[in-house]
C-alpha cells in the first residue's frame, strides 16, 4: 500500500504548499537527490498525497486509471466465473497534482519511509 503524507496539523494541500513546489509538464523519474516527488490524488471525498519513494511507485501514480471499458470487461470476466463484483471505480481519471518536496520534510512527516527512499 505505499506511504502517504498525513500531516499532524492542517490539510495535505496546505502541507504540500508550505513544504514543496508544485511541478508540471512531462514528468519522468529522476529528480535531485535531496527532493522527493509526491502525487496529490483527488479521490472525490478525500485526497491522498502519495510519496513516490522509488521509480515503481512513481509509475503507479503516473499510470492512468482504468477506463470505463476496462472496468466493464473486468467485471464481466469475474461475473462469468460466478464472482460478484462491487467496484467503486468510475472509469474517470482522478485529478493529480505533483510536488517536489525536500527529503528532510518527507522524513519528518513520514519517518517510516526513510528506509525505502531512493
Amino acid at each position: 500500500m505505499g506511504y502517504y503524507i498525513d500531516p499532524p496539523e492542517g490539510t495535505k494541500e496546505e502541507w504540500l504548499t508550505n513544504h514543496g513546489v508544485e511541478v508540471s509538464g512531462d514528468l519522468r523519474w529522476g529528480h535531485p537527490p535531496d527532493t522527493v516527488l509526491v502525487c496529490l490524488v483527488d479521490n472525490g471525498p478525500f485526497t491522498a498525497a502519495g510519496i513516490c519513494y522509488n521509480e515503481a511507485e512513481f509509475n503507479e501514480f503516473r499510470a492512468l486509471d482504468p477506463a470505463h471499458e476496462e472496468i466493464a470487461e473486468s467485471n464481466a470476466r469475474a461475473e462469468a466465473q460466478g464472482i460478484k463484483v462491487f467496484n467503486l471505480d468510475t472509469g474517470d481519471q482522478r485529478p493529480r497534482k505533483w510536488y517536489a518536496v525536500p527529503r528532510k520534510s518527507i522524513i519528518d512527516v513520514c519517518p517510516s519511509v526513510v528506509d525505502v527512499l531512493t
